[in-house]
């Protein structure tokens, strides 16, 4: 009966071309692109972004991952510090495909004091997210598309979009010092931790 009335519903939208139905689905939005070629196969790639200990190699000092949809990355930049200490970012993990793409979602509340954040930005942030696929190289590297989603145009939006940018130049630069085996992050001095 249920899916009767589903097939009911979606009749219309067959005789839709598939432009209008992909015009009317979403508003329009700015994406923001980047790619990074990984020296490890694609195994070893989504470990970096699903395992603790990998995540704390070079994304923050202090991870911890509940890979799960609704689950989160949580991390925090000062290596003596705790998860849920003040400061700790935490990356919502909106869905996954195991080795082939993970979509993530900002919590911007602690960001929303950042000299890029505005009213317009915080006010969509329920529609921003991270797309990173993973397309595994005959090589046997791993090549990662980020698509920041949801983004929209103008002045609001550049200083959020730069930021972001040079960001994920950044972080990306740091996952693959990781991977080649450097120390990206220090140590906490306290070993009471």
């Amino acid at each position: 009966m249920m899916v009767r009335r589903m097939r009911n519903a979606l009749a219309p939208l067959a005789l839709l071309p598939a432009s209008a139905i992909a015009q009317t689905a979403a508003p329009q939005q700015d994406l923001v692109r980047h790619e990074v070629e990984l020296d490890v196969g694609v195994e070893d790639a989504w470990a970096y972004f699903t395992e603790a200990d990998k995540v704390g190699a070079w994304m923050a000092p202090v991870a911890a991952v509940d890979l799960r949809p609704g689950g989160s990355i949580r991390t925090h930049y000062d290596p003596c510090a705790r998860i849920g200490d003040p400061g700790t970012i935490t990356l919502r993990i909106v869905n996954y495909v195991p080795r082939r793409m993970l979509t993530l979602q900002s919590d911007l509340d602690v960001a929303r004091e950042a000299d890029w954040m505005n009213d317009t930005v915080y006010s969509a942030r329920g529609n921003l997210f991270n797309l990173i696929e993973f397309h595994p190289e005959a090589s046997g590297r791993t090549r990662l598309v980020s698509w920041g989603l949801g983004y929209g145009s103008g002045p609001a939006w550049d200083a959020m979009k730069a930021f972001f940018i040079d960001g994920n130049t950044w972080s990306y630069g740091q996952l693959r010092k990781a991977i080649s085996g450097q120390t990206v992050w220090p140590a906490c001095p306290d070993t009471q931790r």
